[in-house]
């Protein structure tokens, strides 16, 4: 094992739980206050094990979600399946933590070799930590290659980005729901999330510009933790179904609380499964938009692996790439297949006409 990885599993803030995979998997979960009694507790990684190392940091309570970052790991997993590079994986209970694994990871990364190791950073929410770990820093040739950050509006930052545009998407999302309810709701994570706005514009935008009436926004927290409330997810739900008989959830975990909502109470309102197929949690779910963020991440990967040639320093997936998509419950398919695919092409030529007005 090299120095430099070596340096990144011999330090840190971290309670380890882990469990070996063919291939070589590594869980980490964060929960411990003495860092040299840490040290003591990770194993050493065995001679045979492959000579490079790939290091994914989650956001806070993110696996289990059942949506993107699980979808994130079946990737990973997928691509090492193939590939056979060494995983570690680290799930932090706090953000403190998280960033700590992350400063180390990015050190290591630095004083590594190109292509030796890399970073996924799976979430906007790490990327005010990953500026100012950038700051002042003086990066090695090939830096920028050996880092993947996850759904980012910035283009400005010298490692590798993606985002998965979900405006065209969420625009035919909308077109469906008008066919639901006059009136439609979105339930969002947080309005600080600016990758969540495309969505949120594009089901306005697509409810209102068939027929629906209104469309009312409701966020759940003021920060990232808005992704991991299901119980309050639940209660705004219950509120918000007595004017909305559709409701749209951009969430990530909390949006299961949507859904035990609507298996507790049903017939009450409709609604949409997010990033994965979701029908089986809900008789209720009418579709899912789909982000196939699972397919990004092992193209790249592997891509990585064979060092052949990368994407786009910063690369956006829209619908049209086949990354966004629309996954339609099956008794719902005669009855709007047809729909979507006339608003594939549509919607396309919306969302680069929508992404051009950004700022």
């Amino acid at each position: 094992m090299k120095t430099s990885s070596k340096a990144i599993l011999k330090s840190g803030l971290i309670y380890l739980i882990y469990f070996l995979l063919a291939g070589g998997f590594l869980l980490m979960t964060g929960g411990c206050d003495d860092k040299d009694k840490i040290e003591e507790e990770i194993p050493e990684v065995s001679p045979e094990s492959p000579d490079k190392f790939v290091y994914v940091i989650f956001p806070v309570n993110a696996l289990g979600d059942h949506a993107y970052n699980d979808l994130v790991l079946a990737g990973i997993l997928e691509a090492q399946k193939k590939a056979g590079f060494y995983t570690m994986l680290y799930a932090p209970i706090d953000m403190e933590e998280g960033i700590l694994m992350l400063n180390l990871a990015l050190d290591g990364i630095n004083s590594a070799k190109k292509g030796e190791c890399l970073a996924i950073i799976v979430g906007n929410e790490y990327e005010e930590a990953t500026r100012q770990w950038l700051q002042g820093k003086k990066l090695r040739d090939g830096f920028g290659d050996d880092v993947l950050l996850f759904e980012t509006n910035g283009t400005d930052l010298p490692i590798h980005t993606f985002l998965i545009n979900m405006y065209g998407a969420s625009y035919i999302a909308g077109s469906i729901a008008s066919l639901f309810s006059y009136q439609a709701a979105v339930l969002a994570a947080n309005a600080q999330d600016l990758s969540i706005q495309r969505s949120i514009t594009g089901f306005s935008e697509g409810f209102i510009d068939n027929g629906g009436t209104s469309v009312s926004t409701c966020y759940i927290s003021d920060n990232h933790e808005g992704y991991s409330m299901q119980a309050r997810a639940y209660e705004l739900t219950d509120s918000l179904t007595e004017t909305h008989r559709f409701i749209y959830p951009i969430a990530g975990g909390s949006n299961q609380g949507v859904y035990r909502y609507s298996r507790e109470n049903p017939d009450k309102f409709y609604t949409a499964g997010m990033d994965v197929n979701l029908s089986a949690y809900s008789a209720h779910i009418v579709f899912s938009t789909v982000k196939h963020i699972d397919r990004a991440v092992a193209e790249y990967l592997t891509a990585w692996n064979e060092q052949k040639e990368l994407p786009a320093l910063h690369t956006t997936y829209g619908i049209g790439s086949g990354h966004a998509d629309i996954a339609l419950v099956d008794e719902y398919q005669s009855s709007y297949k047809d729909l979507v695919e006339y608003y594939r092409p549509i919607v396309n030529e919306k969302e680069q006409i929508y992404e051009e007005k950004l700022p």
